[in-house]
């Protein structure tokens, strides 16, 4: 079992219409089910990062800016 999982967006998570598919979807579901973080992680900006973690339902932290900021959704702060 895995404690945490760090998922890119763009050329991972996001097909190529910028959308996350439903078995990706089910599949983060059933990861945060089991206890594993997940985290989105991406060069894109916090706004864009926080829409995509909030429609899978990882509304805990993310990553963003290309690794240069850990923001904290649950908590709208910047670590």
């Amino acid at each position: 079992m895995y404690k945490l999982v760090a998922i890119d967006l763009d050329g991972t998570l996001l097909n190529s219409y910028g959308e996350i598919s439903q078995r990706n979807k089910e599949a983060i579901k059933k990861a945060m089910e089991q206890g594993t973080e997940v985290i989105i992680a991406s060069g894109r900006p916090i706004s864009s990062a926080r829409s995509y973690a909030n429609e899978v339902g990882a509304n805990n932290y993310a990553i963003c800016g290309n690794g240069s900021v850990l923001y904290v959704i649950k908590n709208d702060k910047i670590l």
